[in-house]
């Protein structure tokens, strides 16, 4: 720190403030310490939260889980790098849907008054993929369907999938095809968004891993909560990979409709999360969970840390 910075740096200390490299941490006084500790005590309601019939439930029993699947060559895509397992992208689209059904399942047998619908966005996959994908949902213990995008491209499959959300009701988890679940990962999330709606009264953006970017440049401070099997972390980044409920699609639809850039060179900035989906945590809370509840398997940096991918790997063989 230079001469300058040092002078400034003394100056502003005594009005409260300081001066602190680019991405040095630096945690905030907590100012809202009450409406922190009604957060904090989410294992109060968990008695409340298991009547479903509540008056106040807008709909947090009906579950709509959205994915989006590509198995064909998109010309133009960019070269990934290498992805942890080696495998080919339609392995590890079907590993992946193995996991999310078992999930699915899952909650199911453990919430008999939870309702889930599954609808696939294929964006146009080849007709042998497409096939495979069909018959890897009919294992689903619920609703399915799987239906071909309107046009191909990863920003016409995320709108129209947004649009989908924007003109139904419910709770949704839009996913992508490279996301390893746990078992637990749809009975968690949903666990642990009704909790904080019945406790707080506010809806919130559940991402289902700790984006990496939280631990490359976006190092910023968290408030950790104890949920009942693990703890959750305060986020303000994430993917396009979220878990929330209609109403915030409808309220912040300007946050989602220019999802459709991605994957356009000459506008894919205006698609990126930064410019869309992040922006919600300026209105919502955010949470990711500790341990991960899946692993998005793009690329060996988009892993969770400390997570046993390898382990749900293997259990999740396609048939």
């Amino acid at each position: 720190m230079n001469d300058f910075l040092r002078l400034l740096r003394s100056l502003l200390r005594r009005y409260g403030y300081d001066v602190k490299k680019y991405y040095e941490y630096n945690l905030l006084p907590l100012n809202n310490q009450a409406s922190f500790n009604q957060i904090a005590r989410l294992a109060e309601a968990a008695e409340r939260d298991q009547r479903s019939d509540d008056a106040g439930d807008p709909g947090l029993q009906r579950l709509n889980v959205c994915l989006r699947t590509c198995l064909r060559d998109r010309p133009g895509r960019a070269a990934q790098p290498p992805g942890p397992t080696g495998a080919d992208r339609e392995e590890i689209a079907l590993r992946c849907l193995k996991s999310l059904i078992a999930s699915i399942n899952h909650a199911l047998r453990g919430d008999h008054g939870l309702e889930i619908t599954l609808t696939v966005f294929d964006d146009h996959s080849t007709v042998a993929a497409h096939a495979k994908i069909v018959e890897s949902c009919e294992k689903a213990s619920c609703a399915r369907e799987v239906r071909t995008t309107r046009e191909p491209g990863q920003g016409a499959s995320l709108l129209e999938q947004f649009e989908f959300a924007r003109e139904n009701r419910g709770l949704f988890y839009f996913c992508e095809d490279d996301y390893l679940h746990e078992p637990s990962a749809i009975a968690e999330m949903h666990g642990f968004y009704r909790k904080v709606y019945h406790t707080c009264g506010t809806h919130l953006v559940i991402h289902p891993q700790e984006h990496e970017f939280l631990y490359t440049k976006a190092i910023y401070p968290s408030y950790l909560l104890l949920g009942e099997h693990r703890h959750w972390r305060t986020i303000s980044h994430a993917t396009h990979v979220l878990f929330t409920h209609a109403d915030v699609v409808r309220k912040y639809w300007r946050y989602f409709e220019n999802t459709r850039h991605v994957g356009d060179r000459s506008k894919r900035r205006l698609g990126s999360e930064a410019k869309t989906t992040n922006l919600l945590f300026d209105h919502l809370p955010g949470f990711a969970p500790i341990p991960a509840l899946a692993a998005h398997m793009q690329t060996a940096g988009s892993l969770p840390p400390f997570f046993n991918w390898r382990a749900l790997w293997e259990q999740n063989r396609p048939d």
